[in-house]
């Protein structure tokens, strides 16, 4: 008897828990685009480009297209800068 496979993802919440394409249409709603214009980019259906933005909505923890560009760039690494690891420890 083989195991369980692994869960898909082990993170629930926040931006690493976005599947790649919640993560690529949230990213163009965040830069503006229109829900019918990234399906049309996406060659994907408008119903498609909704459910992908409500699951990241609910994901990030936000409630308005507004809050997108913040909530994407919140949970993103500081850039690493040369000295900062001696810094840190």
């Amino acid at each position: 008897m083989q195991p369980a496979p692994a869960p898909r993802r082990l993170v629930v919440s926040g931006v690493d828990a976005l599947t790649p394409s919640e993560r690529r249409v949230a990213a163009m709603a965040a830069e503006g685009l229109s829900n019918r214009d990234i399906a049309q980019a996406l060659f994907i259906t408008l119903r498609t480009v909704e459910m992908h933005l409500s699951n990241a909505f609910r994901k990030l923890g936000i409630s308005t297209r507004t809050q997108l560009p913040a909530a994407l760039t919140s949970a993103a690494p500081a850039p690493v800068t040369p000295g900062s690891e001696a810094l840190a420890g």
